[in-house]
């Protein structure tokens, strides 16, 4: 084709488009005139169209290229666009993660927003628990506050008042005491301590019981009050004591002196009258000790303690009255307390011997003796019983003395029964009430037999009347107790006392021993030798043996013999002393 003579500057499509069209315009030409192969290379309308074909291809060409590059702009900003898309995208997709994790937290936060509003429901509900237990605590506290303070008050009656009777108890006192004793030094006047002491009153509490016992401390208390100006104290000690604090009364002794003893007749009259028991009465007295005190008397505690000895010398001089305290009262408490402390060492340390007092019969024959207690004190000697004994009753100390008596005239009866001429002997041992009221006083006695193997008719218990004081149905049944297995009675001081002859017929007894005080006036006194005659026909009729004691002279001997006593004791045959000397005498026949 001739159309392919043709070059043609351009990009290749444009080229393409040339030829077709070059080659459309001779085909064309040759239709025309007849003939195919016709050339349009010399043609000037044939360049014509190939420079406009040019022109337009230059033009197409331009605009290709200014199209290639809008493309390559568009191409660029489309791959911005698909970066920034991409981006995006990816923006995006973080976006959605991000989203689907705050939608994930958004429902892990609703979750945990549920369950605290569960919670917060379940803490208000607590809240309004808690709001009502505190309510119901706040009037617990309330009450427990109330209760505390009425404990307070209790307590505080407890710690100073005494309950029974509503007085101060023993601290309360002591504190006022003390005030007292400074307002004394400020004032110049004297105050009195006064302590009281119901006389017998454990009678009361023993007779008709505690409940009784209270009234009358009740009552006593009322009537101890009653006595009293404003500003003085009664106060209940304990037990049937009461003390009471008498301030501001006058700067003289004497005149204070009358003041306190006309008080004291006041509070004896007051207290003796009866007292209502129910359906009732009952009379008691009461026992006064009083000291006086300014701010030179010292302590509190002594103050007490010097009262309450005035007091104990109101009950020695008869009960019912007063005694004021002085010094020698005082050095003989000091005294009692110094021989107490001895004697414990005493019984620790065996500072004591028995003496052997014979008993003779009135063919002159010794049938025993009588053991006496003495005290060899490594300081004052020979100390006889009348000194210790009652001290050592009073303060219990005659419970092991008596005990240790018992043993060693046991032993010594058993050492006697190896020998003919002693085995008869008998030994009367003194027993003290309190010794004979111990629950185990029948075993001490059968242990003491049994251990140095003797026979219980060579020991004879003796005691006073005063054991027929007190719980005398124990006091029989301990007697019929040992009387049963041999041990022998004797009642001594015999008609001294105030023993009831019905509980006379009832005691195991074996003796009667004659008091030495009919027996010293028998030859000078027709009323003595009486009694004397008295006693002996009531023991005979009785069939108890009796023997006199403290005979001193042959007329007195003779005399109880023909009054029918013929059993003595006294100086007339041998004073007591050791065991060594008074085998001796046993041994040379008297």
């Amino acid at each position: 084709m001739r159309g392919e003579l043709l070059t043609i500057r351009g990009s290749e499509d444009h080229l393409s488009t040339v030829r077709i069209y070059c080659m459309e315009r001779i085909e064309d030409q040759g239709v025309r005139n007849g003939s195919t192969t016709l050339t349009y290379k010399n043609s000037k309308h044939g360049l014509a169209l190939l420079a406009i074909a040019n022109a337009e291809l230059a033009f197409q060409n331009a605009e290709k290229a200014k199209r290639a590059e809008e493309l390559a702009i568009a191409n660029k900003e489309l791959a911005f666009q698909n970066d920034e898309k991409a981006k995006r995208a990816e923006e995006l997709a973080v976006a959605n993660i991000e989203l689907a994790f705050q939608n994930a937290e958004k429902d892990k936060r609703a979750a945990e927003l549920a369950i605290a509003n569960k919670e917060l429901a379940f803490q208000n509900a607590e809240k309004d628990k808690r709001a009502a237990e505190l309510t119901i605590a706040n009037q617990e506290l309330a009450f427990q506050n109330a209760e505390k303070i009425k404990r307070a008050a209790e307590l505080n009656n407890i710690a100073f008042y005494d309950p029974l009777t509503g007085l101060p108890n023993r601290r309360l006192l002591l504190d006022r005491l003390n005030h007292a004793l400074v307002g004394r030094e400020r004032q110049g006047s004297q105050g009195a301590l006064v302590f009281i002491d119901l006389d017998g009153f454990k009678n009361i509490n023993d007779t008709h019981g505690h409940a009784c016992g209270d009234l009358v401390l009740q009552q006593a208390a009322q009537r101890l009050e009653s006595c009293l100006r404003k500003g003085d104290t009664v106060a209940r000690l304990g037990g049937d004591e009461f003390v009471l604090i008498l301030e501001d009364l006058c700067q003289k002794t004497t005149e204070t002196g009358l003041i306190v003893n006309a008080l004291g007749e006041k509070i004896l009259a007051m207290l003796g009258q009866p007292y209502q028991l129910g359906r009732h009465k009952y009379c008691t007295t009461a026992s006064i000790g009083v000291v006086f005190f300014n701010h030179r008397n010292g302590s509190a505690e002594n103050l007490l303690k010097q009262a309450d000895i005035a007091m104990y010398q109101a009950k020695q001089a008869g009960r019912n009255t007063l005694r004021f305290f002085n010094q020698k009262m005082h050095d003989d408490i000091k005294l009692h307390s110094k021989m107490t402390a001895e004697l414990h060492t005493a019984i620790e340390t065996c500072q004591f011997d028995l003496y052997y007092q014979v008993q003779m019969d009135s063919s002159n024959r010794a049938l025993g003796a009588e053991v006496l207690l003495r005290w060899m004190h490594p300081e004052r000697g020979l100390v006889l019983p009348a000194t210790f004994i009652p001290l050592a009753e009073k303060t219990g100390l005659i419970l092991p003395l008596g005990q240790w008596v018992l043993e060693t005239a046991c032993a010594q009866l058993g050492a006697w029964q190896l020998n003919s001429v002693t085995r008869h002997l008998t030994l009367a041992v003194n027993v003290s009430a309190l010794q004979f009221q111990e629950h185990n006083f029948v075993a001490q006695v059968q242990a003491a037999l049994q251990r140095h193997s003797i026979p219980a008719n060579l020991l004879k218990l003796e005691f006073t009347e005063s054991l027929l004081h007190e719980n005398i149905d124990f006091t029989i049944g301990a007697m019929n107790a040992l009387n049963a297995v041999g041990v022998l009675f004797s009642l001594d001081d015999f008609g001294t006392g105030y023993s009831s002859l019905q509980y006379l017929k009832r005691l195991p007894l074996d003796q009667f021993k004659i008091d030495q005080s009919f027996v010293s006036d028998i030859a000078s006194d027709p009323s003595a030798n009486s009694i004397v005659k008295t006693i002996v026909a009531m023991a005979h009729n009785l069939n108890i043996e009796v023997i006199a004691e403290g005979v001193e002279t042959e007329a007195q001997r003779q005399l109880l013999i023909e009054d029918g006593c013929t059993l003595f004791q006294g100086y007339l045959f041998s004073k007591p002393i050791p065991i060594d000397q008074f085998e001796a005498l046993v041994f040379k026949g008297l």
